[in-house]
């Protein structure tokens, strides 16, 4: 039976901390960009449990490292903290929902014949000491499977996530954190229109892997200075967001080549992309489970 741990991370996320950082016009001030992914933990401290999962083969059984000890890995989990929004928000949202994919169950590799597979029992240590690679790294070719394919080609494929190009030392443009914040709502399989912030914070994390510093402060404005607007406003007085639609999909992406970075599961990938104004995109993941379905977060990305 998997294990499941609650992970302290001492001095690093306290659970019951207070969430402030994304509410106010300070935290430009005081959230880093490219961050480690400890730090975005414990912006979001009061929103996110996190807990060690212990790592299972085929057959159930935890997986071993060399040495005979049992690999775990970290898993994000929403906690309803009791927030006070009100209105006509639907507040009532659990630490169970998970996103939607369309990802087969087929773990065979769909990339180039002849290239490994990145092992199943290789997972990511949060040791806050990360470096998150450069979009100009490169790395020994490795395939994945046609699953996680399919999981890594659909967070590229978030409507308009091709009008920005980031390194992850930059930050998360809020253009594009907006896009994903719908994408993310709809993968929950939810219908509603409003959603306490929270859960849409939390949700950009998972993506990303980082916190997206300001986003509730500065999304209207970003809506309505760009040119291709995401449907999702944030509600100050009642501390939530509505969506009034879901983004119809806009360009394809399909992966030709992925890199393995080494330094704790990153990863470089390389695709083509049709449907839009863009014919190549270049994307660092990193494989991890702070999203228990998606299992990656898109750390930087460039299009051409």
């Amino acid at each position: 039976m998997k294990k499941v741990f609650v992970l302290l991370l001492s001095g690093i996320v306290v659970i019951t901390g207070v969430f402030a950082s994304c509410s106010k016009e300070t935290e430009d001030n005081t959230s880093s960009q490219g961050e480690t992914v400890q730090q975005g933990l414990e912006a979001n401290a009061d929103e996110v449990e996190i807990v060690a999962e212990t790592v299972t083969d085929e057959n159930g059984e935890p997986v071993t490292d060399e040495d005979g000890n049992v690999v775990t890995t970290l898993v994000a989990k929403e906690v309803n903290s009791g927030s006070n929004n009100s209105g006509s928000a639907d507040n009532s949202y659990s630490d169970e929902e998970t996103l939607a994919t369309n990802a087969t169950e087929n773990e065979t590799a769909t990339t180039k014949p002849g290239v490994s597979l990145t092992e199943s029992a290789k997972t990511t240590a949060f040791s806050g000491k990360e470096t998150v690679p450069s979009l100009s790294d490169t790395g020994k070719e490795v395939n994945f499977s046609e699953k996680d394919i399919l999981i890594v080609q659909s967070m590229l494929e978030v409507p308009y996530l091709y009008t920005a190009n980031y390194e992850n030392a930059e930050g998360v443009p809020i253009e594009i954190a907006t896009h994903a914040a719908i994408w993310m709502a709809e993968h929950e399989g939810s219908t509603r229109k409003t959603y306490p912030s929270s859960s849409v914070v939390l949700n950009l994390f998972k993506y990303f892997g980082q916190t997206v510093v300001s986003f509730k402060t500065k999304c209207n404005d970003a809506n309505a200075n760009s040119s291709t607007p995401a449907p999702i406003t944030y509600n100050k007085n009642e501390d939530t967001f509505s969506i009034s639609e879901f983004t119809s999909k806009k360009q394809d992406v399909q992966i030709t080549k992925i890199e393995d970075l080494g330094d704790n599961n990153f990863y470089k990938v390389t695709g083509s992309v049709t449907g839009c104004n863009k014919k190549k995109v270049v994307a660092i993941i990193q494989k991890n489970r702070l999203d228990t379905s998606l299992g990656f977060s898109v750390k930087a990305l460039k299009w051409s």
